[in-house]
């Protein structure tokens, strides 16, 4: 009797349906091939997970399910505990007498559902209870030479050094829990891809097939950089940034490793960094780079100006990846329609890089074998958040000691991540791209910062008025409208927040604010602190609500960020309002601290003296989401709560949702979405990506209850237009249900 992996939606011809061995075989051929990469060792691993990650198929329960299901999602019948054909290669794992048969077990057990805990709360399912589960016979179906196959006899995890500050086992379970996750991440990959090319063969067809390869990327960028410099005019400014790209010229044959690159804003280490980052993987071939960015942001920025160095060598060379569009829901088409990071330049926000790492789900892990062998960039990086820094840099650590990668730590101030004798989980062998920044930082100085005590928002919108260009930085959305709301009447007021979204931004900053700027008309702009990491804007004058030093310093960034002036001028102000709790209010708290002792709140005194009370000196908050406890002390015992981990470990604890808006060219992009098959087109929605914002729940509710919202596959799309404005998008106070007979006309 034949057996089937997969039907096809209405489809009764069985000789159209893709055989089982056929299925098993492509699965184990790429996930071999992917972990290979990694390290020899696992290829082995990987041809086994594919081999039996379906075994549980081979039983007459799935294939009668399979031939009554019709066009139900399979993948979904099994989370929704109609079938279960994923705990049968779970049990045959653990059932050898390799004690490593527990650690597969967790991504066979998972490949659909995500990686479970290892034991749960009674009434649920984990991994424990399920190696106990009676399950649908399969054995007398399967070939013996399947089910007799063993288990490797080692897996390449190394050993922590007698001298680590961390527990020694602490680190080692913190080791074997990511590379099952990585194991997890090539066999959902494989599994994904496999599928696609079965059961969506156009959209496998269409995927980026990039023929440019890293040597061709860096040429691209050096010839960038080459014009740039032929045509900027001699300045200061200018020079130093032709130094920083030498540096980095000169680091990128250095051994893979830790990096830093230690630069005042203004300095060109935008492009320097990622000059360095691709002649280091030519020079070493490494598959790529990832650039992790804080903030959503400026991602739409940094990838136009890379999309820009790199049009000529075709599509698919640039991924820009940050909205929140994983779907909840894990069915066949979301697997399919989820990102694997198949693009040699791929430019993410931190939190989506890192809460990836220690994801559980499959459409989140899915790329995370990609992330080994490349060099990551991680811009702004003391704006990690202090509650996950244990984690977090045991993270770095693990990508650059097991699994090929090499990190650059990016920041305008001083290194915050370094090993210090009151940091001890701190990062060793960071190697400085620029040995003498601190000069650097002089040389680079074009502003002066004066705390000017309390200030109304009455005599904040006074000052600002009586300014003719003017950034004003606030710590939240709601206070920087009520403030622009404020302003005396003009054209030439602005605002940016992540309430517009990224395509909305860009026109404001590109059409408006730049040209302003450039040919010195009125210019005033009230903004959240998006605009402070890599958005290049140059204004005379800066007012920066409270908040922390390395905050304070990006803001001062964006002040004479030419030298234009012989000085500018960056007003330290507390506003009415006390940042919100948490980090935000955190940082400002220790800023004012900080404040209170140095005049020069830019100087590398004050800076150290601020990481040493934010960071270094915060011990009980290292790990305060408790993410180690979840992944235990005991390697060998293996008892992992990946479910557990995933959950504590979030930049934001309540996950976002994406909503799609219609301003301009995005109302055509929805309308395509509307009309389009299922699952849309890849290009569709990255296309998509630059006309989203990310809306906590409550407010994605108050939008449903409104009426304003109508879902296209799985995606939110705003109906109400008169929602959206056009100076400060999103505005959730008129989402009463009311709607205007305009925004109900055809």
């Amino acid at each position: 009797m034949p057996h089937y992996a997969h039907s096809l939606p209405d489809e009764p011809n069985r000789d159209l349906w893709e055989p089982l061995g056929d299925h098993e075989q492509t699965v184990a051929r790429l996930s071999a091939s992917f972990l290979k990469r990694i390290d020899a060792g696992l290829a082995p691993w990987g041809d086994l997970l594919g081999r039996w990650h379906d075994i549980g198929k081979y039983s007459d329960d799935f294939q009668n399910y399979l031939a009554s299901a019709g066009s139900s999602d399979v993948h979904h019948s099994e989370i929704s505990g109609k079938v279960d054909h994923s705990t049968a290669g779970a049990q045959l794992a653990y059932g050898k007498s390799s004690p490593l048969g527990k650690l597969i077990a967790y991504t066979l057990a998972g490949h659909h559902a995500g990686l479970p805990d290892w034991d749960v709360a009674t009434g649920q399912s984990g991994l424990k209870q399920r190696l106990d589960k009676k399950i649908p016979c399969w054995r007398k179906e399967v070939t013996k030479e399947l089910e007799a196959m063993e288990l490797p006899k080692s897996i390449p995890v190394r050993s922590p050094q007698a001298c680590e500050t961390f527990c020694k086992h602490r680190i080692a379970s913190f080791r074997v829990a990511f590379l099952t996750r990585v194991m997890f991440s090539a066999l959902v990959d494989a599994d994904f891809l496999a599928t696609e090319s079965f059961m969506a063969p156009e959209q496998s067809i269409i995927r980026p097939n990039v023929s440019a390869n890293i040597a061709d990327l860096s040429k691209a960028i050096d010839k960038h950089l080459e014009r740039l410099r032929a045509d900027a005019k001699p300045s200061p400014v200018n020079k130093i940034r032709n130094e920083v790209s030498k540096a980095c010229v000169d680091a990128a044959e250095l051994n893979p490793g830790l990096f830093s690159l230690n630069v005042p804003t203004g300095g060109g280490k935008t492009l320097a960094s990622l000059q360095f980052a691709l002649r280091h993987a030519a020079h070493h071939g490494l598959d790529g780079v990832v650039v992790g960015i804080p903030f959503t942001s400026i991602i739409e920025q940094n990838a136009k100006v890379y999309r820009g160095v790199f049009n000529s060598l075709g599509e698919g060379v640039v991924l820009e990846h940050h909205s929140n569009t994983d779907p909840e829901q894990e069915t066949t088409q979301s697997r399919l329609q989820s990102e694997n990071w198949d693009a040699p330049l791929v430019v993410t926000t931190n939190n989506q890089l890192f809460e990836s790492l220690f994801a559980c789900r499959t459409s989140r892990c899915r790329k995370l074998h990609r992330i080994a062998r490349r060099v990551i960039i991680l811009d702004e990086v003391q704006s990690l958040p202090v509650d996950l820094l244990t984690p977090t840099l045991l993270a770095i650590r693990e990508l650059v000691e097991s699994f090929g990668c090499t990190v650059v730590l990016c920041t305008a101030t001083q290194p915050a991540l370094e090993w210090q004798d009151d940091f001890a989980i701190g990062l060793h062998k960071i190697r400085n791209i620029i040995p003498t920044s601190e000069k650097l930082h002089e040389r680079l100085r074009r502003t002066t910062v004066q705390p000017i005590g309390s200030l109304c928002d009455e005599e904040l919108v006074a000052r600002i008025d009586a300014e003719n260009q003017v950034l004003c930085i606030v710590n939240t959305r709601p206070h920087a409208s009520k403030l622009f709301s404020e302003l005396r009447e003009s054209n030439a007021n602005f605002h940016l927040s992540t309430r517009m979204c990224a395509a909305h931004r860009l026109h404001v900053l590109d059409g408006q604010i730049r040209p302003r700027l450039e040919q010195g008309s009125p210019c005033r702009v009230i903004s959240t602190q998006l605009i402070e990491a890599g958005v290049d804007v140059d204004f005379p004058v800066v007012f920066r609500d409270v908040c922390g030093i390395d905050s304070l310093t990006q803001a001062a960034g964006r002040c004479n960020r030419e030298g234009r002036a012989a000085q500018g001028n960056v007003y330290f102000f507390q506003g009415e309002r006390r940042p919100p709790p948490g980090t935000l209010r955190m940082s400002a708290d220790h800023g004012l601290e900080i404040a209170r002792h140095f005049d020069d709140l830019l100087s590398p005194e004050a800076n150290e003296a601020y990481f040493r009370l934010h960071y270094w000196q915060q011990k009980d908050r290292w790990d305060f989401r408790q993410v180690m406890d979840a992944i235990g002390r005991d390697p060998n015992s293996m008892e992992f709560q990946f479910r557990q981990i995933a959950d504590r470990y979030r930049f934001i604890e309540e996950e976002a949702e994406t909503l799609y808006v219609p301003w301009k060219k995005g109302e055509q992009l929805i309308r395509s979405l509307s009309e389009s098959d299922y699952p849309p087109d890849r290009k569709l929605r990255r296309r998509l990506q630059r006309y989203s914002i990310n809306l906590r729940r409550h407010e994605m509710a108050q939008l449903h209850a409104a009426g304003a919202v109508l879902s296209f596959h799985g995606y939110a799309t705003l109906t109400q237009p008169h929602l959206y404005d056009k100076k400060t998008g999103l505005t959730l106070l008129k989402a009463d249900g009311i709607v205007p007979p305009s925004d109900l006309m055809c």
